[in-house]
């Protein structure tokens, strides 16, 4: 089932953005569409804080710095698969092979079943995503650099109350933890813990959700992505196991490795959205892979009540109508 254009205006103007931020109450956006050779469209629409002043910005493709939220999760996938191409590390070999041993990560129902970077990277690992405690990793000013990421996570899984009852392999249960320890070790094998932040606020587990950048610079990992990451990896068939769906589900939303096909509107897509306080963010590419869309806006739906409803229902609108507007008919 095919979904109906939304708009019959292409490229969408300045005044529609405006007019669908206005209605949701959205401060701003800015919103790319990439092929695989560059940018076909670009607005940068609206201001950082949703009080208007002299002193407030207005948005900026390039200069404008979001928190991509969890679609910093995507980077990681890449990171593990380039160290797999070295043969660093292997996606289906248990991960306290990589891991001190003080450090010891095993399922405490089910201690015999390896845990590995795979399970990790698919929501599979029989991690349990507790809100509550994951708000306790928020911290203003960055002080999430004074936590050591090692302790966030041992802290975390050492608590029975945070793993499910399934074995791994056996149940999708989308958590920010299993990622994060999947980055602990990729900062393990390649000796660095590069992962780049500005003084805001951020997540103890920053890896799963504090990288910054703007939308033109994420707009170049995209491209690279409808490229086969033909910049970022050696192999082709890296991108194909990311892709790979791990564990087939009745549901609208399958993962891969981080990378997540989704059925938006009747219509298939593959990519990530992240949403943390204050920003809400979607990176999807259509099923071929030709075409990806951006957004990366300070809406906010994490109250999770009809406003948040209405923000990502504009945002998943705008999407949709530049699809609509230039992928191939």
């Amino acid at each position: 089932m095919e979904s109906k254009k939304i708009i019959s205006q292409c490229p969408l103007s300045i005044s529609t953005i405006e007019g669908l931020l206005h209605d949701a109450y959205i401060p701003g956006l800015v919103a790319i569409v990439v092929n695989s050779t560059g940018i076909l469209y670009e607005q940068a629409i609206g201001y950082h804080s949703p009080i208007i002043s002299n002193e407030c910005k207005p948005m900026n493709s390039s200069n404008s710095i979001f928190v991509l939220a969890s679609i910093s999760k995507t980077f990681i996938a890449v990171a593990v698969m380039q160290l797999v191409e070295l043969n660093h590390l292997n996606l289906d070999t248990d991960i306290n092979h990589y891991l001190s041993s003080e450090m010891k990560v095993i399922h405490p129902l089910h201690p015999n079943i390896p845990i590995t970077i795979r399970h990790l990277l698919s929501h599979t690992a029989g991690i349990k995503s507790n809100f509550e405690e994951e708000l306790k990793h928020f911290k203003p000013n960055d002080d999430f650099t004074q936590t050591n990421l090692t302790k966030i996570i041992s802290k975390y899984l050492n608590n029975k109350s945070n793993w499910l009852s399934e074995s791994p392999g056996n149940v999708t249960h989308y958590s920010n933890i299993g990622p994060s320890l999947a980055a602990l070790i990729v900062e393990h094998a390649s000796n660095s813990s590069d992962w780049l932040y500005i003084p805001h606020y951020g997540e103890s587990d920053y890896p799963s959700g504090s990288l910054r950048m703007s939308a033109r610079s994420l707009a170049i990992f995209l491209q690279s992505f409808l490229n086969n990451c033909s910049s970022l990896l050696l192999n082709s068939s890296s991108v194909d196991e990311m892709l790979k769906i791990v564990r087939h589900e009745d549901s609208d939303i399958e993962f891969g490795l981080i990378w997540n096909w989704r059925i938006i509107r009747g219509r298939r897509f593959i990519g990530h959205r992240g949403a943390i306080p204050g920003v809400t963010n979607i990176m999807m590419a259509n099923e071929k892979r030709t075409l990806g869309v951006i957004i990366l806006s300070n809406g906010d739906i994490s109250k999770d009540d009809d406003q948040a409803k209405k923000v990502y229902e504009t945002i998943i609108n705008i999407m949709l109508q530049l699809f609509d507007c230039f992928e191939e008919v």
